[in-house]
């Protein structure tokens, strides 16, 4: 912890600004995300009417995700950040204060809009604004501080509401209020950044070129598919359970302020276990430890179906948590390694449009398994769409030919880079040496 500090403190100052930024905006999602779904359940709403406002957020999240590159390009990542802030704000208060069915779903559309923003531009402001080789630990340090507002946001939503005591409805209502105060307290550190609210990133050395031949072309429009395929099938299984879950929870028997300390614990386990991400890749690889982290979490939910009790349900879900914090890291130094810049940029927005279009549909089409069937059935899906998910990551990027030549620092475990790397060399000196000894193949 003590090494991860220094290194903070080695950081640009937009950056450390951009960390404030974070835990104060996630403080105030964290406190929608386990509220706002409590909310509507006392105004006499149901777990389709829920699983509908998701969609409605989520199917608007995607389309904010597809304009992200234009909109970065023409007007900066910070611009772009804070513009969605403001939406996301003002749909927030909006939120917390209607009733009516079709206003909350309007409402839900725009906020989605808004979160687009200043969620799928983590990453590129990261990748923008660090040093090379900072850059999964800027990351790992990111998604940790997103795990610990999830776990202040948990607790400020999971306590306040009983401190009222002025009956659901009020009391849920003023908990969304407090977090958009938060949200409101979010922009003043990116208010004061500096180099990056002028929108004058410096050059990333270390960056592939831009594709330019038909070949290299299509390889960056393959992997770009790849990425987006595999958000899209996470989603998928993702979609169909987490926006019930805090519902669920309460259906074995926890209440409010219980659900609150679950998802506290939850980010709490984030923010500390997101941090192993750097070592989880220098031991497995990027590709083999995405994998591992990812699919750890798919037994514990198909143990619910067996045991659906409150413990087994409370692991699972810290379990789902704690890997999304490491797996991101990960996931996402390795999309820097394998694409140049514009593609790199564009398919994070591609990317969460694909993992907003899935939610979406899994939460309209759960929301209304769980009337009719009950919770059962989205624990599988969760299980089976995560690994076909792992299993189209593996297939394709294994393959990759970055990969199998040692050319992604982050891909593979060091000794398998260091044996690409020698075989490359060893079939580039038995090239040399045939090209040499066959002059008709040299002059080709």
């Amino acid at each position: 912890m003590s090494e991860y500090l220094r290194q903070v403190r080695g950081f640009r100052r937009d950056i450390r600004l951009f960390l404030v930024f974070n835990l104060l905006v996630y403080i105030s999602w964290g406190v929608f995300t386990l509220i706002f779904n409590l909310y509507c359940t006392a105004l006499h709403l149901r777990e389709n009417d829920i699983g509908a406002f998701n969609a409605a957020q989520t199917v608007a999240m995607a389309a904010g995700a597809v304009t992200l590159g234009p909109v970065i390009g023409r007007f900066g990542i910070w611009r772009s950040i804070v513009g969605g802030m403001a939406i996301f704000i003002a749909a927030s208060a909006g939120l917390a204060l209607v009733e009516h069915r079709g206003a909350l779903l309007a409402l839900s559309a725009i906020s989605g809009f808004g979160v687009a923003y200043f969620s799928t531009t983590t990453m590129p402001f990261i990748i923008d604004w660090t040093r090379p080789y900072e850059r999964q630990h800027v990351a790992a340090v990111t998604f940790a501080v997103i795990g610990l507002a999830g776990t202040l946001g948990s607790l400020l939503g999971g306590l306040l509401p009983g401190a009222i005591t002025r009956g659901p409805v009020v009391e849920y209502r003023i908990t969304l209020l407090a977090g958009v105060v938060v949200a409101v307290l979010s922009l003043v550190p990116l208010m004061m950044m500096g180099a990056a609210r002028r929108d004058a990133a410096p050059p990333d050395v270390t960056a592939l070129p831009e594709a330019t031949g038909a070949r290299a072309k299509r390889q960056v429009r393959s992997d770009m598919g790849a990425f987006v395929l595999v958000g899209g099938l996470m989603a998928l299984g993702a979609g169909a359970v987490m926006p019930f879950y805090n519902v669920y929870l309460t259906t074995l028997g926890a209440s409010a302020e219980q659900v609150g300390y679950v998802f506290a614990l939850a980010g709490l386990g984030a923010a500390t276990v997101g941090l192993a991400a750097p070592a989880v890749t220098r031991r497995f690889g990027a590709l083999w430890g995405s994998m591992l982290v990812r699919l750890s979490g798919v037994p514990l939910f198909l143990a619910l179906l067996a045991a659906p009790t409150l413990p087994m349900a409370i692991l699972a879900y810290i379990a789902r948590q704690t890997t999304i914090s490491m797996a991101w890291p990960i996931d996402s130094t390795f999309i820097a390694e394998v694409l140049p810049p514009r593609a790199r940029t564009a398919v994070f927005g591609y990317r969460s449009a694909a993992w907003n279009a899935g939610w979406a549909i899994a939460s309209l089409a759960g929301g209304v398994a769980i009337v009719r069937f009950g919770y059962d059935v989205t624990f599988v899906a969760i299980a089976f769409f995560m690994t076909l998910a792992m299993i189209v990551f593996a297939a394709y990027f294994l393959r990759h030919p970055r990969v199998q030549a040692g050319e992604a620092p982050s891909a593979l475990p060091r000794g398998r880079r260091l044996e690409a790397a020698r075989q490359r060399e060893s079939d580039g000196a038995a090239d040399l040496v045939a090209a040499q000894s066959d002059p008709e193949r040299s002059a080709m």
